[in-house]
């Protein structure tokens, strides 16, 4: 007697299977694996796709109804306590061309991004330690938290005392703005790593150099990027605080002497240059977000979000 044997057809219907009625046995037919992942990948895309351009669309229409407000109402109002937003465009752009708000807008980035860098460096390295070792938290906190909790804006006028009036001075406003926040974050992020990948490193018996690489600097990498992303914000702040409180320069300048001369047009044009200047750098933080941590989205359309 013959073994049975596979058969790789499949009977049709209406029509009977020869192997069928011989008693062979007949497997049934399955979709390839490659192609069922290649549908659902195709499917995830094109919903994602989907998504992001219901997010683009809410976020022009948005801007639509807030630019066409501001128009209909400043053209409705007294020029000297608001204006369009055709005339502060407007106003912006004659800054620019016949009153140097280009130079002064290189200065305030230079100095922010000095401030801003030494900030968030001083806050990494400050929070992880604090995030790592008790000893260094019970040596610190209390010191950080006290000076998160006080406006950075009480400190300013002493600041001014012990460095002066020059652009020193508006770094080190600029780098307090940014440390505390950052810190405060890193230390809560780094106290937050998974107690598993703890465990796992000390059964692995990896040494400190090794146990910072691998576990706790990646694990603190999404609260690294967040406190990054709330120090352009309190750096922001610090930097026109410190334009204004100490030797009057940058974009700060351009916004008191506007102010003060009641030409509101064209100081309504230096907020909304800080308001871009603002999105934009967290845009760019956003975009390093998504390369190192892709996992984790900021205010992003393809998320699952409706």
């Amino acid at each position: 007697m013959k073994p049975l044997q596979q058969a790789d057809s499949v009977a049709t219907p209406g029509r009977p299977n020869d192997g069928a009625s011989r008693g062979v046995v007949v497997a049934p037919a399955t979709l390839d694996d490659d192609v069922i992942a290649q549908r659902a990948h195709a499917g995830r895309r094109k919903r994602t796709r989907r998504q992001r351009q219901r997010y683009l669309a809410v976020r022009f229409s948005s801007l639509v109804i807030v630019f066409g407000a501001w128009q209909l109402y400043g053209m409705h109002t007294i020029a000297i306590l608001f204006a369009p937003i055709t005339a502060v465009i407007a106003a912006g752009y004659d800054l620019f061309a016949h009153h140097q708000l280009g130079s002064e807008l290189v200065y305030t980035l230079w100095t922010f991004a000095i401030g801003y860098a030494i900030g968030v460096c001083v806050g990494l390295v400050l929070g992880m330690l604090m995030g790592a070792y008790r000893t260094a938290e019970a040596a610190v906190s209390l010191y950080i938290f006290a000076l998160y909790a006080t406006p950075m804006v009480a400190l300013v006028p002493i600041l001014t005392l012990w460095i002066g009036f020059d652009s020193t001075a508006q770094i080190v406003i600029i780098s307090m703005f940014v440390t505390w926040p950052m810190t405060v974050t890193v230390f809560h992020g780094v106290r937050q790593i998974d107690a598993e990948l703890t465990e796992v490193a000390r059964s692995l018996r990896l040494n400190r150099r090794q146990n910072w690489a691998h576990v706790l600097l990646p694990g603190a990498v999404p609260y690294v990027i967040t406190g990054a992303t709330q120090g352009v914000a309190m750096g922001l702040v610090g930097v026109i605080i410190a334009e204004l409180q100490t030797q009057l320069s940058g974009l700060g300048a351009a916004l008191q002497v506007t102010s003060q001369t009641y030409h509101t047009a064209a100081a309504l044009s230096v907020v909304l240059l800080i308001m871009i200047l603002g999105v934009t750098l967290r845009a760019i933080l956003a975009l390093v977000q998504h390369r190192m941590v892709p996992w984790l989205r900021i205010d992003r359309g393809d998320s699952k979000r409706r």
